[in-house]
């Protein structure tokens, strides 16, 4: 009975000890930074680190964030890097990164008082087929961006529907540019103007109802008490809309946009999610997300640390 007793004790410990190395185990995170010297440089390094080829690519204003935020859902769709250009010129860093891309079809967002003429004659001088996608406004010109994905889809599934977000503000466009390219049925985002909006029956909608008032025709809603928040809900969204269980996070500067601006395609093609942070603090509802799901293996800071400090990384590095 004693040699029993002591047999089943030690079975016990093992068993135990057995738990407590799986359960407790700590995941071993991976923190990297993409950024560049500017806006534009970011741009490029996502590029790099993300795409050896590429037969599209999406060029955005640098200095606006309207058409970048809505056209990162044509990229996402296209599996093509955002680069981004000034009104009158573009960079020689970018010519160099369509050239190591590959490139054929370039995609122009704006009109010629958001991109110059001059750089969509540069472009097309260096042999690339140029698709100009702009409107009078914001919102024709994500219609204009609809119709392209359409043109270039390799399918679409049947019943189509619209997101929106607010149309004057880009905060919850970063998040949900990623999200809504991903979505079955084909998803077309639209920012919110008003007065523009009423016959447009809006399926999905991003941010709090002064931002996106209810629509008629609205069915399912991301929001959170702040634009942190937000994206924590989208990133949630996932597993439940796209069927994807995430394992990366995109986190970007949630106060300011330019660095975030080429960041819709990163993410998805590194199974990842947009979260935003303040600059000098990781808000607590995007700490406690990253925390609690122990899927996550990566974090991609977007920007140098005068978007994200460095407080922020080794913040992160405590997660785990």
């Amino acid at each position: 009975m004693k040699h029993k007793f002591k047999f089943l004790t030690m079975a016990l410990v093992l068993l135990l000890s057995t738990f407590s190395s799986k359960s407790f185990a700590q995941r071993k995170m991976q923190i990297i930074r993409y950024s560049g010297r500017s806006r534009y440089e970011t741009a490029v390094v996502f590029s790099q680190k993300t795409f050896s080829s590429s037969k599209y690519a999406v060029i955005a204003s640098g200095e606006g964030y309207a058409d970048a935020l809505v056209g990162g859902t044509l990229a996402t769709q296209l599996k093509a890097p955002i680069l981004l250009t000034g009104k009158n010129d573009i960079s020689s860093s970018v010519l160099t990164e369509l050239g190591r891309l590959n490139c054929q079809i370039v995609f122009l967002l704006g009109g010629d008082s958001t991109i110059s003429e001059k750089v969509y004659k540069d472009l097309s001088s260096k042999g690339y087929k140029v698709e100009r996608v702009f409107g009078h406004n914001r919102l024709e010109t994500a219609i204009k961006v609809r119709k392209m994905r359409f043109k270039y889809a390799d399918f679409i599934t049947p019943g189509e529907r619209i997101a929106v977000v607010d149309g004057f503000g880009y905060a919850d466009s970063l998040s949900a540019a990623p999200f809504v390219g991903q979505m079955t049925p084909t998803t077309y985002l639209y920012p919110y103007v008003k007065g523009k909006m009423n016959n447009i029956p809006y399926y999905m909608a991003f941010g709090g109802s002064s931002s996106v008032p209810k629509g008629f025709s609205e069915k399912v809603r991301y929001s959170g008490r702040s634009r942190f928040d937000t994206s924590v809900e989208v990133a949630k969204a996932y597993s439940l809309r796209l069927n994807k269980i995430i394992d990366t996070i995109i986190l970007v500067d949630g106060n300011n946009y330019p660095d975030a601006l080429s960041s819709a395609p990163v993410a998805a093609l590194n199974n990842g999610a947009i979260l935003l942070t303040q600059r000098d603090k990781l808000p607590n509802s995007v700490a406690n997300f990253i925390r609690n799901n122990k899927n996550i293996k990566k974090v991609i800071i977007v920007g140098g640390e005068g978007s994200v400090s460095k407080s922020v990384e080794r913040e992160i590095g405590t997660l785990n």
